[in-house]
């Protein structure tokens, strides 16, 4: 395996990780959201309503990005061992 695309490869795999940890800290303040709101006494069925649609995409964003960095993840070690 050539060191250029090992590299390239890398990169993507740095990439999509950030990715999945931005998407994780994303889900992470809905759901803090989510619970400050239903703690209000009146609570805004509204807004609970859309954050529970944002915890949810939140939710699905996280797992294509790791679902990504796993396909990645198997590329690289394919081509590594192609390469032995």
């Amino acid at each position: 395996m050539s060191s250029r695309l090992r590299i390239a490869q890398e990169e993507t795999i740095a990439s999509w990780r950030t990715i999945m940890l931005d998407d994780t800290a994303r889900l992470r303040g809905y759901q803090r959201d989510l619970l400050t709101m239903r703690s209000l006494s009146p609570r805004p069925r509204i807004s609970i309503s859309l954050t529970l649609r944002q915890c949810a995409a939140a939710r699905k964003m996280r797992g294509m990005a790791a679902g990504a960095l796993a396909n990645c993840r198997l590329e690289l070690q394919t081509l590594s061992g192609g390469a032995k």
